[in-house]
């Protein structure tokens, strides 16, 4: 017989007879919850070994089965009678496991066939002592009512399969209230078809089978209420559930990319059906969550140019995000007139939102926006391992004006302020470390960058200088170079060089015969023009800054 997840309350009880399995059997089955029993009985003749499978109500058998073990054969119904009552006088061996409403259903259900063979007789036709004298006409009676019970037994098993298998027809729902219906509604069709994909993908065995959406728009905001079922053959409901709802989170954020409206959860709630186990979880929005955009926080006042609009016992943790933020804008030389940061939510997750009024002459708005959003978001990182809450930027935005001449004499004198003020703190540190120069701890440093980086690039350009400059003279009019030398010495951000040169006048017979040349001052001037501006030549290819300490020109 079939049987499946039933515990024995009596098990390898040893009897003398059919009788004293009787009593064993109406002593554990005395229970108004206790519908029936599930008997299997070990016994043995002289012709074999047997092992008995029955299946009663508290008045009948209703199910028999005998496996006869020497012979490896399976019998039922009257058969199976007939050789139990032929034991019924010997000693046996019973096991028993009391049977609910339910189990008594299903155990029958599942053994129909056996149900079907066997007549309904009372137990104590077939456990009394000689009973196999009127088993046959017990029999008899018993016939004519089993088939009336089997039509019965048959529909109540339909109607358990029907309770206990769950449906769940294929449906989405999606219900709108507000401006731009359409838009959203199809936002939210396609959510719905990316989350049937991915459940399908990362879900084995599970299927997106029901979806009702209700959303309500507001203000640059879209509210969702929305209920998920999701069916599987198999698997743990617990772990579905959880991972279900994950994937349901993950893409809501994309509802926003299409809408242009912040999703904000107030209910979700997602149904996990596998077989006949149906487990829930819900991710509701707290009652404070949904306030905090109702009831505005109220705003601290950090510094003249600097407030934070937050709850009082969040702002602890955003007072030095808010200052460290206002001094790395500073730091990149705007002006900053009012810096806003309106901090919301609290309860799962932080939302920032910056304002910033301020003056700079070489950022424009878009570009301080970027800095200002990646600084936040940097911080917002850092700060949200801290707080163990999730810290996004909603917002940033920018209004900026032409800082006056006087503000920007202003900001630069701030600016040396501070540099004087570093100088002699380091100063000060290093005197506190016993250390009088600076330079002597970086002149190995600097040793070594000169060797590998600076001294390269500055005989490079020299070399170029020196040929451009052979080269250039040369081409100087009624003039032969007779020699050049080029000598350098390297400071720390110039070249400081030293030219000496040596030109001979030509002189040549122009028209009709006439000598034709140019004065020794005409010729140095050219040569001056000339080496001047092959230095500043060279200057801009190699980015090297070139001084002319010394220039000495001779010409014969």
């Amino acid at each position: 017989m079939e049987i499946q997840g039933l515990q024995p309350k009596i098990e390898n009880e040893v009897c003398l007879s059919g009788e004293e399995v009787l009593n064993l059997i109406n002593e554990n089955i005395r229970d108004p919850n206790i519908r029936g029993a599930y008997v299997r009985i070990f016994g043995k003749d002289e012709s074999g070994q047997y092992i008995i499978d029955m299946i009663m109500d508290k008045k009948r058998i209703l199910a028999i089965e005998c496996t006869i073990l020497n012979k490896k054969e399976i019998i039922h119904g009257e058969e199976a009678l007939k050789k139990f009552v032929e034991l019924s006088d010997l000693p046996l061996v019973a096991t028993l496991y009391p049977l609910d409403n339910e189990s008594f259903k299903m155990v029958l259900a599942k053994n129909i066939e056996v149900f079907s063979k066997t007549p309904a007789i009372p137990l104590q036709e077939i456990f009394k002592r000689e009973a196999k004298k009127t088993i046959e006409g017990a029999i008899t009676e018993a016939r004519e009512a089993r088939e009336k019970e089997i039509k019965e037994i048959e529909r109540e098993t339909e109607k358990i399969k029907e309770e206990k298998e769950i449906k769940i027809p294929e449906e989405i729902t999606i219900n709108v209230k507000g401006d731009s219906e359409g838009k959203v509604k199809e936002a939210l069709m396609g959510y719905i078809n990316l989350l049937k994909g991915d459940i399908n993908r990362q879900l084995k065995g599970a299927q997106l089978r029901a979806t009702r959406i209700n959303a309500e728009i507001g203000k640059g905001t879209v509210s969702l209420i929305g209920e998920f079922y999701i069916t599987a053959n198999d698997g743990n409901p617990e772990v579905l559930k959880r991972r279900a709802l994950f994937l349901i989170n993950k893409h809501i954020p994309k509802i926003m990319k299409s809408t242009n409206l912040k999703p904000i959860i107030k209910d979700l709630k997602v149904n996990v059906v596998v077989g006949e186990v149906v487990t829930s979880m819900e991710e509701r929005e707290r009652e404070d969550t949904s306030l905090w955009k109702l009831t505005k926080p109220p705003t601290h006042e950090l510094a003249p140019n600097l407030h934070l609009t937050i709850d009082p016992k969040f702002k602890q943790y955003f007072t030095g995000f808010a200052r460290t933020l206002l001094k790395e804008i500073e730091d990149e030389g705007i002006i900053v007139d009012n810096l806003d940061l309106e901090i919301l939510g609290g309860v799962k997750e932080f939302e920032i939102n910056i304002k910033l009024e301020g003056k700079s002459k070489e950022l424009d708005e878009p570009k301080l926006r970027a800095i200002i959003s990646s600084l936040a978001k940097r911080h917002a990182s850092e700060l949200s391992k801290i707080v163990g809450k999730y810290i996004w930027i909603n917002n940033v935005t920018v209004e900026l004006k032409q800082p006056t001449a006087a503000e920007l004499s202003a900001k630069a004198a701030e600016i040396l302020k501070k540099k004087k003020e570093i100088e002699k703190e380091v100063e000060k540190m290093l005197k506190e470390a016993g250390i009088e120069e600076l330079s002597y701890l970086l002149e190995d440093k600097k040793r070594e960058i000169e060797k590998t980086v600076i001294k390269p690039r500055i005989d490079s350009a020299m070399e170029t200088l020196r040929k451009k400059l052979q080269e250039n003279l040369k081409s100087i009019p009624n003039a032969n170079l007779r020699w050049i030398n080029v000598n350098h010495e390297p400071h720390e951000n110039s070249i400081e060089i030293s030219v000496k040169a040596s030109l001979a006048k030509v002189e040549s017979e122009g028209l009709f015969g006439v000598l034709s040349t140019f004065s020794e001052e005409e010729i140095k001037r050219k040569a001056i023009d000339t080496i001047v501006r092959t230095i500043r030549e060279v200057e801009e290819e190699n980015q090297i800054q070139i001084k002319l300490k010394r220039l000495d020109i001779s010409v014969r």
